[in-house]
Parts: structure tokens; sequence; C-alpha cells
């Protein structure tokens, strides 16, 4: 049989036309060859960087100095966390996402300048749109994205109960320790100190691959440093007696924990001598960094148009657009007063809080949550660039090939909560032909463009107050002086 398949296969046509164009005369035996990769430099993998953030709290600044160990391969935070609810048994409202939004931004620096900075919705994208599947989902599930909520009282404002999962149950009553994680679910409503690490994945570019890492053994002292949100931003209580949380939204602990790859000295000081060039002209890094523009518009009755002007000249490799609801303490306590004393065998609220924990009548929902874009319209000079719809920027060609991952098998209506939020509703209009920014593959130059107007359509309440941010997402190279060890940005446009 195959010595009938393979003089077959030689009398074709189209296969002896396709070997003698490649110049193959038997056709290609490269991948049957025995062969053997040039092993990489002899280097270790160093992963027990942490460096405390001392005296770290909410609503505050605060910074930790990065380690001159190595070529800097990654970064996270951890907090140990804790809070203690109320008196009526009450479920908080938790954030999405918590670890990235427990900060508002974080920012590497170099002798007080910026290097790179990301927000937090900036780093939700940047986690969700990760192309490592393994990687994506362990980020996702160290930083909290989703809090099941738990209702163990069968009678209202009772703990307890027969009607809910033994696990639950058993855990309910649990008291976590301060600065010790717990293993009980998150959105407990049981007046009990809750304990909790949770995790923050710092996703910079500077991260994508070793060709963009840098080397802080060499260049001079890099800063970390984070601002932080308002203790009920991240966990919120409800309002009234006995509905606040006892104790409030606490960090206990947070270090900055650093991935290095640490070499052999003879690879290092070659590898160095090319990079920075002591004598000559040195290379530069090329990777990205996000300029943001904000508006905030107020809700008509139905839907809203809200309009950006964009004065950038950056070189650009996409512009991610969201949209989300003025916050405040007191409406996040009437989304939480929603659930005060609840009975579990009483209410159809129970289930993940991304469904639940928002207001209607007056469009809120919880932090890491972004408001549904029914059209976003891009135009310069007055002529259309780009427009797309919901599911054309998400979910098809507008974001490609940075889409998210999403879950394919549910409706739209399935992943967002009843004022249309969802974690996932971040839009990237893409201008690059590659997610990676260590080269330039595709882009709209800026500074060549006039007068860059865009539009984002988005379902309002008449009278509520909405953020409409465009995050632009630019290249920028950047050099390493060879004398100094400063690093500075060598162009972006």
């Amino acid at each position: 049989m195959s010595n009938i398949s393979i003089q077959s296969q030689e009398n074709s046509s189209l296969y002896n036309s396709a070997k003698q164009g490649a110049g193959t005369p038997m056709g290609s035996i490269e991948e049957f060859v025995y062969d053997m990769d040039a092993p990489q430099v002899n280097a270790f993998r160093s992963r027990e960087n942490k460096t405390q953030l001392l005296g770290c709290a909410m609503a505050g600044t605060f910074q930790a100095e990065i380690p001159s160990f190595g070529l800097w391969r990654e970064c996270y935070l951890k907090f140990n966390v804790s809070w203690k609810n109320g008196t009526n048994n009450l479920s908080p409202t938790i954030s999405d996402a918590l670890g990235a939004n427990i900060i508002s931004s974080a920012r590497i620096m170099s002798n007080s300048r910026t290097i790179y900075e990301l927000t937090s919705a900036e780093i939700q994208y940047l986690i969700y749109t990760d192309k490592d599947a393994g990687r994506r989902e362990g980020r996702k599930k160290a930083m909290k994205n989703m809090i099941q909520d738990q209702f163990t009282g069968a009678v209202a404002n009772t703990p307890g109960g027969v009607t809910v999962p033994l696990k639950w149950d058993a855990l309910d009553g649990v008291v976590d320790v301060a600065g010790t994680a717990g293993h009980n679910y998150m959105a407990s409503d049981s007046e009990v100190l809750q304990c909790h690490d949770v995790y923050c994945p710092l996703p910079f570019s500077c991260f994508q691959d070793k060709k963009s890492n840098i080397d802080t053994s060499f260049t001079e002292k890099l800063v970390l440093e984070i601002k932080t949100n308002e203790a009920w931003y991240a966990v919120a209580g409800g309002t009234g007696t006995n509905n606040v949380l006892v104790t409030a939204f606490t960090i206990n602990k947070a270090e900055v924990c650093n991935e290095f790859l640490v070499m052999e000295q003879d690879a290092k000081k070659a590898i160095q001598a090319k990079n920075y060039s002591l004598g000559g002209s040195p290379l530069a890094i090329l990777g990205s960094d996000f300029k943001n523009k904000s508006v905030q518009v107020t809700g008509d009755d139905g839907k809203t148009t809200a309009s950006l002007n964009l004065f950038f000249t950056e070189l650009c490799h996409g512009i991610l657009f969201e949209v989300q609801p003025v916050r405040t303490e007191a409406l996040m306590g009437a989304i939480t007063n929603q659930f005060v004393g609840v009975a579990e065998t009483a209410t159809t609220n129970k289930g993940l809080q991304p469904f639940t924990r928002a207001l209607a009548s007056s469009g809120q929902t919880k932090p890491g949550r972004f408001i549904h874009a029914n059209k976003i319209t891009i135009r310069a000079g007055g002529k259309l660039i780009y427009e797309g719809s919901h599911d054309e920027i998400r979910n098809l060609n507008g974001s490609s090939p940075m889409c998210l991952n999403v879950n394919g098998d549910v409706e739209t209506a399935h992943e967002e909560d009843v004022v249309y939020a969802s974690p996932y509703n971040l839009y990237y209009v893409n201008f690059a032909n590659s997610h990676m920014t260590t080269a330039i593959k595709g882009a709209l130059a800026l500074r060549n463009l006039n007068s860059i107007v865009c539009e984002v359509e988005f379902p309002s309440v008449s009278g509520t107050k909405y953020n409409v941010t465009a995050h632009l997402r630019h290249y920028v190279a950047r050099s390493i002086d060879g004398g100094s060890g400063s690093i500075s940005a060598a162009l972006s446009n």
C-alpha cells in the first residue's frame, strides 16, 4: 500500500511543481534531520525575591526598591488583607479582579522618572488577553477575579442552615487570623474575621520576553510605586446600624515579589557589552506604555454618547476604551444593603457576585466591572478610521490579535449584570498585526493625523455620572546609558 501511495504522489504535477519551485528535488528533509539547538547561557531562575511595602494601607502612595539582582523577568504584588462583617450577617460587595482594584495604578520609576505605568483597568485587560492560557487563568484566580456569594442562613439574620453545601456550613464559623491566609469563601455572611492573600500581577511591557527585560544589576536604581484605592472600593459593607463592616478592609502586609534570571559572569558581561555598548551607541528596548484621556458625562435615559478628543502624537498600537459609573462609598453600601439579613431559602440573589451586585435604578455596579459599549467610532479630520459594535470590537476583528479570552458558549446577557456591566467589557481597537510590542508590526502614526475624535455609545441611566476613558497604547523605545545605567525614552512617535 505504501509503495502504491508513494508512486502515485511522484506522478502528481502539482507535487513536482512545488518541489521544483522550492528547489528541493526530494522535498524538504530538514525536519527529519537530528539536530540539537545551542543551549541557553548558564542562568538560574530566582523567584524568592520579596520586598515589603512598609506601612502599605488603603488610600495612599507607597514605594519599594527593586533589587539589583539580574534580568528582571516578572513582578507581582502580594497583599494579606482582612475585614469583619456587621452583626446583620451581610455578605459584603467585593470588587471583581480584587487584586488589580486594591490599587489604582502602579509604575516603574528610575531617578524619579516614570518608565512604565499601568492603571487597574489596563492590568485587567492585559491579564485577560494573555495568550498563555495556563498563565492567564492562574493569574485570574490569584487576583480573585470573581467571587462566590455565600448565604448560609436558612432564616433571615441568622447564620448557619442546612440547605446549603456542607462545605459552606463547615467553613462559615471559622475565624481567620490576621496575617494568615484563610480558606473560607470571601463573600461569607458570617460575623467573623475574614483574612485572605490576594495577588496583583503587573504585566508591564518590559516583561514580554527576554529582549525587553531590564537588567537591574546594570541600571540605576529602579523603584516600584503603587497608589491604593479607598478601602470601600475593594470590599464594601452596607449602610446603617449593624450593616457596616465592623472592621474595614485592611492591608495587613504588602510585598513586591520579583523573578530574576541570574547569569554566570562571562555571559552577563558579553550581553551587557552588546546591549549597553560602553564605547558606542546603546541598543534600545522596544516596548509599549499607555497614555489616558478621560471625560465625565451625565447619562441620558436609555443610552448616552460620549465624545473624546485625543491630542496624542505617539505611534499607536491600539486604543483601549472602557466606561464605568462614578462610584461612591454610599452607592456601594446601597448595593450591599440588598443582601443584609437575607435568608438563603428566600432569595434569588445568591450566586456569583458579578450577576447580583448592581443597582438598576441608579446604573451602579461594583468595581472591576465595565459598562457595555454599543458602538465605538474613531475619526481623524472628520474621516472615519474605525467603527465597530460590541461584538465586532471585543470578539471579532476590532481587537484581533488582542482578543479577550471569553466564554463563547454563553450569551452576552448571561455575562453582564442588570446594568450591562462585565469585567470583560474592555474594548481594544487594534491597529497592529501582533499582540506583542517588542517589534513594530503595524501601527497608527498619530503625529500625522489631525483632530482625532472618539465617540462611545453605551446604555445609561438618566442622571447617573459615568467616566469614559480611552487608554492609548503606544510603542516606545528606551535606551540604557552605558556609563550611568540611566534609562531614558529614545522615541515614541
